[in-house]
């Protein structure tokens, strides 16, 4: 059931959640890794390698950890946020009744009903599912699971920042692919209190840049002319009342957005130069990178790749253009 509660954002509140919530989750992670890329001299931080193929399985963990077993919950999604919460839901004995839009891509639905969660599908965009789900949550009584309004899901999602902070230091420049903004709050308020002369780049498709204009405007707005995009993962407007609003107009420094065939682009570069499979969403921070004009030979930079779950036919169709 929906609370109205004020939630504390300030970084360092959520960089100690983030360290709470990884010594809960750690042994059901999988610590991606980071890999050289020696041509774009950047690191690579591999969520296309978790487990559900997406970062999405850390916030799942996060939130699903701290609620009692044999509860019911309710959440929306694109696909990713699902299948993290599907699996969660069974690793910790929960019902799970999933809202997802009709758009969502074919593989991402084929493995959800494979799980056999409660899969409900709904007309319209991310926000539609959304909607409908904390309306059933509601009148149900039932916990609703947000895939980025949550604090818990956000210091699950921030764990990749505790991964990449172990490994690395003096990180110059980090690229995050941004829908609802839950994987860039959690990174950034990690990044802000443990490498916080880091720039935070969010990065974005122009065909549904909703974060990026909301910052620009001040509040949460749609993207008027928002169009279909490669990032399913990252598509679609966000609450008005996310707490993650917030948190990206403090702490995102710039914001990058590319085209559909920069996208392509950068997902064909992947498989070429490393054999891996990365979905839209990771595509869009993988050429932004590869776009961005500011570079420098002793940089640290690091690109995170946030998924993995793209249909087999897109994926072949792009790497053999």
């Amino acid at each position: 059931m929906e609370n109205h509660v004020v939630v504390n954002t300030s970084p360092d509140h959520i960089a100690a959640l983030i360290t709470q919530a990884f010594h809960r989750i750690s042994s059901q992670l999988i610590s991606t890794p980071l890999l050289f890329d020696e041509d774009l001299q950047c690191w690579l931080k591999c969520e296309n390698k978790q487990k559900t193929g997406s970062f999405k399985w850390r916030g799942a963990l996060a939130k699903l950890s701290l609620i009692s077993s044999g509860q019911s919950i309710v959440t929306a999604s694109t696909g990713n946020h699902g299948l993290g919460i599907a699996n969660a839901a069974a690793l910790y004995d929960l019902r799970a009744r999933i809202y997802i839009p009709e758009t969502t891509s074919r593989k991402k639905i084929k493995l959800l009903n494979e799980l056999g969660v409660d899969l409900q599908l709904v007309k319209g965009d991310s926000l539609s599912a959304e909607l409908a789900g904390k309306k059933y949550a509601s009148e149900q009584n039932l916990t609703w699971v947000s895939p980025y309004n949550d604090i818990d899901v956000i210091s699950g999602q921030g764990t990749i920042g505790l991964e990449i902070t172990e490994k690395l230091k003096d990180i110059t420049r980090i690229y995050i692919t941004v829908g609802g903004g839950g994987l860039i709050s959690g990174i950034a308020s990690w990044f802000k209190i443990n490498s916080p002369k880091t720039e935070i780049i969010a990065c974005q498709p122009t065909n549904s840049p909703e974060m990026s204009l909301s910052v620009k405007a001040g509040h949460v707005v749609s993207a008027p002319n928002a169009e279909p995009t490669l990032s399913d993962g990252s598509a679609g407007p966000l609450e008005e009342d996310s707490i993650t609003f917030g948190i990206c107009e403090k702490y995102i420094d710039r914001f990058i957005l590319v085209d559909e065939k920069e996208i392509e682009l950068a997902i064909r570069y992947t498989w070429e130069k490393h054999q891996m499979i990365i979905e839209g969403a990771a595509g869009v921070a993988m050429a932004a990178a590869k776009k961005d004009a500011v570079h420098s030979f002793n940089d640290q930079v690091v690109i995170v790749l946030c998924g993995g779950n793209i249909a087999e036919d897109i994926h072949q169709r792009i790497c053999d253009a």
